[in-house]
């Protein structure tokens, strides 16, 4: 072989080695792992690979994000435009899983910062199906078809074969409420099972990703490399403190029956399996081919599961009193079956499950504990006495957890002070109530010369106690109001600060009846 023939043979090689072992496409485009949220613009169709990723809107106007699907089939067979988000962050129901309803509202996309003047808006039709129980996911279908939508220029999105393993590269795209959407980059972690109350999750998958928040739940978590969809965001502990742990909006996990905290963490579920639930464009509602169905709905008498303490009787025997589940509940299946647990997970096994019990009148009173931690309640509607358990059916059981702890002191006590904006030295004083962590206060005012809050005297409660109807059983399922969002009760009271300033002295109490340490508020004249 000639000088000139190995050259080029080296050369040929050379490329041939360089198309083998180039490197994957960095949809990032070199944002670095867990840096701030990088603002995204398309006005040159930089980004249009995300243009169906948008800001949908309920008709409580309630802002998430959402992902428009690729269901095409391998021949390009396509149907009906669905989205997916985040069931949690579109409403608070839990217990129902929702199916073929009509939903109002809308979606955007092409929703960047500097296409403003071009977002593309379409109306929502059907909520095809959504849940909390064990996985948080909305399936939504437009009013548009697919193809409507491609031809408007919106990139649909591609599911992922599977989850990416730990410690890949990931995106997270949010778009945070009243702005645009975001990137965010970091790596993909597991997580244990997850509960937010009342929400109790079983599969579910964590990042570190920066900036996600409020209206960027139901964003699309995707795989770097590939672009495709694996999971949808939930919910985060940004923000949050560590005393709120397993509360609204400050989710925890449950390891070995206990409580974690990790700060700034985001978690979402996957949604690789939806891949065996679109058919020719289609999404196939029978459990041969999608394991979302069949579905069960629960609804509760008093629907929010609270923290239960371990309390003592005032009298000399000091026996424990016996905390039970106390639900009463209603289901669409003329049967239920129900089991106790301290793994969610296990609430997917149908062993140990209770033989078929008639709905009417549905009530589980079981004894909890006494161990400490979390205690989990899971329940299943059957449709006969002799109905078989299938996969889908126990991937749809509802999940309720109660923990179970040692008193202690309870949390700071949580009040929201404001002066009247008319200009008077009106101020007011809100009490939030969060049963158990602060079930009551007690409180006195006066001017802060003279009012000694370290003196016990002169103290009132909020609220008045009310006699208890059986000092032996503790009811754990608790409804501080009316309001289907789950949100606390407060106690308000109208403060004037003249010519002096006047203070504020606060105890709160928690369930088992514990003090927190004292909080002081100095109100100042106008």
């Amino acid at each position: 072989m000639n000088t000139i023939s190995v050259v080029i043979s080296g050369l040929l090689l050379g490329s041939l080695s360089g198309l083998l072992y180039a490197a994957p496409k960095d949809f990032g485009d070199g944002l670095v792992n867990h840096h701030s949220a990088r603002l995204l613009s398309n006005a040159q169709h930089q980004h249009d690979h995300w243009s169906g990723v948008g800001r949908i809107r309920n008709e409580n106007q309630t802002l998430c994000t959402a992902s428009l699907l690729d269901t095409r089939s391998a021949e390009g067979i396509s149907g009906p435009a669905y989205v997916l988000t985040s069931t949690h962050c579109l409403h608070r129901l839990n217990g129902a899983v929702q199916r073929d309803l009509p939903i109002k509202g809308s979606i955007s996309f092409n929703y960047f910062d500097d296409t403003l003047e071009t977002i593309k808006t379409f109306p929502l039709k059907t909520l095809k199906w959504g849940s909390s129980q064990g996985v948080d996911l909305a399936i939504i279908e437009l009013q548009a078809s697919l193809v409507d939508l491609i031809k408007a220029g919106i990139t649909p999105l591609k599911l992922a074969s599977q989850v990416p393993a730990t410690g890949d590269d990931i995106l997270a795209l949010a778009a945070p409420e009243w702005d645009t959407l975001h990137l965010s980059a970091c790596s993909q972690q597991v997580s244990q099972e997850l509960v937010e109350q009342p929400f109790v999750w079983r599969v579910t998958m964590k990042n570190q990703c920066k900036n996600i928040g409020l209206g960027g739940f139901g964003g699309p978590l995707l795989d770097r490399a590939t672009n495709t969809l694996f999971g949808v965001l939930s919910t985060s502990t940004a923000g949050q403190p560590e005393e709120r742990k397993c509360q609204r909006d400050a989710p925890c996990e449950i390891q070995n029956g206990m409580p974690l905290w990790h700060p700034d963490t985001n978690y979402g579920s996957p949604v690789t399996f939806l891949n065996t639930c679109f058919v020719d464009g289609m999404l196939k509602a029978d459990d041969e081919h999608c394991e979302l169905y069949p579905t069960t709905s629960i609804t509760f008498r008093n629907p929010e599961p609270i923290q239960q303490y371990f309390l003592k009787k005032t009298g000399s025997r000091q026996q424990n009193i016996v905390p039970r589940w106390n639900l009463a509940f209603t289901v669409n299946t003329p049967f239920y079956r129900y089991k106790t647990t301290r793994r969610a997970i296990d609430c997917e096994n149908p062993a140990s499950y209770s033989a078929p019990i008639s709905a009417a009148d549905a009530f589980v009173k079981d004894p909890i504990g006494p161990q400490t931690g979390m205690h989990m309640l899971c329940i299943v509607g059957v449709s006969s006495a002799d109905q078989r358990t299938t996969h889908g059916m126990m991937r749809n059981a509802l999940t309720l957890a109660v923990e179970l702890a040692e008193p202690g002191p309870a949390r700071t006590p949580n009040l929201t002070i404001s002066l009247d904006k008319q200009g008077s030295a009106a101020y007011t004083v809100i009490w939030n109530l969060a049963p158990p962590f602060m079930s009551r206060y007690t409180y006195k005012y006066g001017p802060a010369a003279t009012t000694d809050c370290l003196r016990p005297v002169d103290y009132h409660n909020i609220p008045e106690p009310v006699p208890a109807e059986d000092d032996d059983i503790i009811d754990l399922f608790y409804a501080p109001n009316d309001a289907s969002d789950g949100s606390q009760e407060k106690y308000a009271q109208l403060i004037n600060a003249w010519s002096t300033p006047y203070k504020i002295c606060t105890y709160a109490f928690d369930q088992a009846d514990q003090p927190s340490t004292l909080r002081v508020d100095l109100l100042k004249p106008r």
